[in-house]
C-alpha cells in the first residue's frame, strides 16, 4: 500500500522553485533515506510530508485520500504524521511530562499515558531519565527523548529530520539502532535526511536523491529522474 502519492508537487518561493516533482510514491511500512546538499529542499519536503507547509502547486494523496491544506483536513492528519526536528525543542518540565503532553491532548487516561512513556523511553533507552529535567540533556540524549515523545503518540509515519546529525558517534549508532527497531517491530514508515551514506547503507531501504529541487531515486548504484505518468 503506498501511504504517500505526490504529482506534479512544487514549492515556490518568489520566483525560486525550490522543489518540483513530477512524482513521489512512498510505501506503507518501509524506510526512505532522503539524500542532497544544504538548501537541496530536503526540510522542504519533509514539512510538506508532515503537513506543516502546503506546496505551491500539486497534489498529495495520503492512504489514498486526496489531502486538502485546510486545518479541518490537516489536524487529524498531523496525529498520523509525526515530525522528529534536528534541533528538537523540550519543554523545561520534566522528560515524562514532555512525553505526557501529546498523550494529554489526545486524552488517553492516566493510567495508560504511564503505561506508553515507560515503553517509549524504554524503547530508546532512557527510562533512566524519566523524571530527569529535560533541558539539562545532552544532545544525543535529547534527540532520544525527541523519538520517544514522537513514538509515544503510536505514529503511521515518523519524519526525521538529519537525526544524527548534532549527536556523538555513541548515539549515532543508538539512534540507527532504534529506527531500525521501530520500523520492524511497529512497522511505522520512516522517512530521514541525512548526509552520511554509511546510515543510507544501514537502515533505507529506499534511497532518494534531491538535486535542486529535482528528485531521483537511486536504484543500481545510478540515479534517475522518476517520470510522473
Amino acid at each position: 500500500m503506498k501511504v504517500y502519492k505526490i504529482s506534479k508537487l512544487t514549492k515556490v518561493y518568489a520566483t525560486r522553485t525550490v522543489l518540483d516533482i513530477p512524482l513521489l510514491e512512498i510505501t506503507k511500512g518501509r524506510i526512505y533515506a532522503l539524500l542532497g546538499h544544504n538548501g537541496a529542499g530536503k526540510t522542504t519536503l519533509l514539512n510538506i510530508l508532515g503537513f506543516l507547509d502546503p506546496p505551491t502547486t500539486g497534489n498529495i494523496y495520503y492512504c489514498r485520500q486526496p489531502i486538502q491544506f485546510t486545518e479541518f483536513c490537516l489536524q487529524p492528519l498531523r496525529k498520523s504524521v509525526v515530525m522528529v526536528e534536528q534541533h528538537p525543542i523540550l519543554f523545561t518540565t520534566t522528560v515524562h511530562k514532555n512525553l505526557e503532553f501529546g498523550l494529554k491532548v489526545r486524552q488517553i487516561p492516566k493510567k495508560e499515558r504511564d503505561r506508553i512513556i515507560k515503553e517509549s523511553l524504554a524503547l530508546v533507552g532512557m527510562q533512566h531519565l524519566a523524571q530527569a529535567p529535560a533541558h539539562r540533556l545532552s544532545g544525543g540524549e535529547t534527540q532520544r527523548v525527541a523519538i520517544a515523545r514522537a513514538l509515544a503518540v503510536n505514529p503511521e509515519v515518523l519524519l526525521c529530520d538529519e537525526p544524527t546529525s548534532s549527536v556523538d558517534v555513541e548515539n549515532q549508532i543508538a539512534i540507527i539502532n532504534i529506527l531500525r527497531q521501530v520500523n520492524d517491530q511497529k512497522k511505522i514508515t520512516i522517512i530521514f535526511t541525512t548526509h552520511d551514506r554509511y546510515q543510507v547503507d544501514s537502515l533505507a531501504h529506499h534511497t532518494l536523491l534531491l538535486n535542486h529541487g529535482k528528485l531521483f531515486d537511486a536504484a543500481d548504484g545510478k540515479f534517475f529522474m522518476k517520470k510522473a505518468g
